[in-house]
C-alpha cells in the first residue's frame, strides 16, 4: 500500500506536511521524474512528461498525483489562458473524485474561477461556487464582498507557496452572527490590514497563510458570541473533520472556557484525530491551569507518541521547578526512541549546567547505540565549556562504537574554532582506529579555519598511509583557506599514489576561489597533457 500524505494539524505550531513513499516500480520511477521537474520549474518539460506518464501508466497508484500536478505545471506556463487551467482541473476533478489532492483542485478552481469572473467571465465563479463557500451573514453587502475579495487574494497568494510548503488544508469559516455598525468598521478595518499584510506577505514569508484566511475571526476574537457560536458548533455537528477545524480556531480566543472546553474534547470526543488537536491547542495557549493535565498525557500511552513527544518538547519553556526532574523521569521511565529524543532535546534546550549533569548520566545508563548517539547529539548543542571535554572523551573511547564516536565528532566540529581543531587532533594522535582518525581528519576540515591547516599539514608530514593522507588533503580544500594550497601542492607533487593526487586535484577545486589555486590548477593541467603526450 502506498501512503500518499502524513497530516498533522497545521494551525498556531501545528503543521502539516506532505510526504511521498516511493518505490523502485517503473511508473515510480517516471512519476518521479517528471515530478523533479516541477521542482525545477521546468513547466512546459513537467507538462509534457505528466502527459507521457497518464499515456503510459492509466492504472498506477500514482495516476492521480501526474494529473494534478500536469495541471499545475500547465497552469504555470504564461502561454496557457486561464480557461483552459480552470478545465484542467475541473476535468481531474471529475476524474479523480477520491484523490487526496482533491480539496487542493477545488481551491484551484476557487481561485481560477475568481480570476475569470474579475475578467468577465461571472459563469466559471458559478461553475467553482461549490468549492468553497464564503457566505457571511452580514448586515452589510458591501463589507461582505469587500471580505471576499480579501479572502480570494489570500488564497491566490496561498496558492502561490503551496508548492514550497506542502498541502495546507484550509479550514471551513463558521456562521457569524448579524454585527452593528460598530463592529462592521471594526471588520473593514481588519480587512484592510489584512490586504495590507498580505503585499507584505510577497516580500517576506513569514506570516502563515492562514493568519490572512482567519482575519475576520481575529478582529472578532473578543467578543464572546464568537466564543459561544464555534462552542455550539462544536457540540453539534457529528463531522470530525468540522470540529477539528473548530479546534483549531478555538486556539486564539481568550477565556478559561475555552480551555475548559478543550479539555473536554480532550477527555470526551468520540474522535482521535479531534482529542489530540484539542491536545496540542490547549499545549499552545501555554495556559498554566492546564499543565498538569497535559503532563499526564505524557504518561497516557492511550494519546498517540508524537502528541506526548510534542509536550515533553516544550517542558522546557515551562519554567516549572519540576521540569528537570520531570525531564530526567521521563529519560529513566521511557523506552520509545521519540519520547527520549524529545526530553534529550529540551534539557538540551535547558542550556544548564544541571540539564547537562542529566544528560550525561542518561548516555552512561542507556545500552542502546541508536540512543546514546541520539544523546550525544543532544549535548553537542549545549554551549558550556565541559561539553568539549566529554565529546572528547566520547570519541577517542574504546567502549562506545564508531558511529557514536563519529557524532561526537560531528559536534566537535561544529564549534567552528581554534579548540575544536585541537580537540580532534588530540582524537587523532590517541585512537588507532581509521575510521574516527577519518572522522577527525573530516572534522577539522570542516572548521574552515586556519588552525585547521597548520594541524593538517603536520599530520601530513608525519603520516604514511595513503588513504588518511587522501582524507588529510580533502581536509584542506575543505578549509577554503589560501593557506591550504601550498601543501595540497606538495602532497601532488610528492606522491606517486593516484588515489592521493585525485584527492589533492578536488581539494585544489575547493580551493579555487584563490588565485594560488587557480596556478595550481594550470601545473595540474599540464602534467595531464604531458603524460597523454607521453602515452602517445
Amino acid at each position: 500500500m502506498k501512503y500518499k500524505s502524513i497530516l498533522t494539524l497545521s494551525l498556531g505550531g501545528i503543521f502539516l506536511a506532505n510526504a511521498q513513499v516511493f518505490s523502485q516500480e517503473q511508473d515510480t520511477v517516471d512519476y518521479r521524474s517528471a515530478y523533479n521537474l516541477i521542482l525545477e520549474q521546468q513547466w512546459a518539460e513537467a507538462t509534457e512528461n505528466f502527459e507521457s506518464f497518464t499515456a503510459n501508466w492509466p492504472d498506477s497508484v500514482w495516476a492521480d498525483d501526474a494529473a494534478f500536478w500536469g495541471c499545475y505545471s500547465v497552469e504555470q506556463e504564461e502561454s496557457v489562458e486561464e480557461q483552459e487551467n480552470f478545465s484542467c482541473y475541473q476535468q481531474f476533478i471529475s476524474n479523480y473524485p477520491d484523490s487526496s489532492w482533491i480539496s487542493d483542485a477545488r481551491t484551484k478552481l476557487a481561485v481560477l474561477g475568481a480570476e475569470l469572473a474579475a475578467l468577465g467571465f461571472p459563469e466559471y465563479r458559478d461553475q467553482s461556487s461549490d468549492s468553497y463557500d464564503f457566505d457571511f451573514d452580514f448586515d452589510s453587502d458591501e463589507v461582505a464582498e469587500s471580505i471576499e475579495r480579501a479572502m480570494e487574494v489570500a488564497e491566490r497568494e496561498m496558492e502561490r507557496m503551496r508548492i514550497q510548503v506542502g498541502n495546507i488544508r484550509l479550514p471551513d469559516m463558521p456562521d457569524l452572527p448579524a454585527l452593528d455598525e460598530d463592529q462592521l468598521e471594526d471588520i473593514r478595518r481588519a480587512t484592510r490590514d489584512a490586504q495590507i499584510r498580505i503585499h507584505q506577505f510577497r516580500h517576506n514569508r513569514r506570516h502563515s497563510a492562514d493568519d490572512e484566511l482567519l482575519a475576520i475571526v481575529g478582529a472578532l476574537r473578543d467578543d464572546e458570541r464568537v466564543s459561544e457560536i464555534l462552542v455550539e458548533r462544536l457540540e453539534s455537528t457529528q463531522n470530525s473533520d468540522l470540529r477539528t477545524r473548530i479546534v483549531l480556531l478555538l486556539e486564539d480566543l481568550e477565556g478559561d472556557s475555552i480551555d475548559a472546553t478543550l479539555l473536554d474534547v480532550m477527555e470526551n470526543d468520540d474522535s482521535e484525530d479531534v482529542r489530540n488537536a484539542a491536545v496540542l491547542v490547549l499545549l499552545d495557549r501555554e495556559n498554566e491551569s492546564t499543565r498538569e493535565r497535559l503532563l499526564e498525557i505524557v504518561r497516557d500511552e492511550s494519546f498517540p507518541v508524537e502528541v506526548r513527544a510534542a509536550i515533553i518538547g516544550e517542558l522546557d519553556d515551562w519554567d516549572s521547578p519540576d521540569a528537570l526532574s520531570d525531564l530526567e523521569s521521563i529519560l529513566l521511565r521511557e523506552t520509545d526512541p521519540r519520547l527520549i529524543a524529545a526530553a534529550a532535546d529540551a534539557l538540551s534546550d535547558m542550556e544548564t549546567v544541571e540539564a547537562l549533569s542529566v544528560l550525561i548520566s542518561s548516555f552512561q545508563s542507556l545500552d542502546d547505540p541508536g540512543l546514546r548517539r541520539e544523546i550525544v547529539d543532544e549535548i553537542a548543542d549545549v554551549d558550556l565549556d565541559m561539553v568539549m571535554q566529554f565529546l572528547t572523551d566520547v570519541a577517542a573511547s574504546p567502549d562506545v562504537d564508531d558511529f557514536i564516536a563519529a557524532t561526537a565528532i560531528d559536534g566537535i566540529a561544529d564549534r567552528e574554532n581554534n579548540f575544536a581543531v585541537a580537540a580532534l587532533d588530540t582524537i587523532y594522535a590517541s585512537t588507532e582506529n581509521t575510521q574516527r582518525k577519518l572522522a577527525a581528519l573530516d572534522g577539522m576540515g570542516d572548521t574552515e579555519t586556519r588552525q585547521a591547516v597548520e594541524v593538517l599539514s603536520q599530520i601530513l608530514v608525519q603520516e604514511d598511509d595513503p588513504q588518511l593522507i587522501s582524507a588529510a588533503v580533502r581536509a584542506l580544500g575543505d578549509t577554503e583557506q589560501a593557506e591550504a594550497v601550498a601543501p595540497v601542492m606538495g602532497v601532488y607533487r610528492g606522491s606517486d599514489d593516484d588515489a592521493v593526487k585525485n584527492s589533492a586535484m578536488r581539494a585544489l577545486r575547493r580551493l579555487e576561489d584563490h588565485p594560488e589555486a587557480l596556478d595550481a590548477m594550470l601545473e595540474v593541467l599540464q602534467d595531464s597533457l604531458d603524460e597523454e603526450n607521453t602515452a602517445l
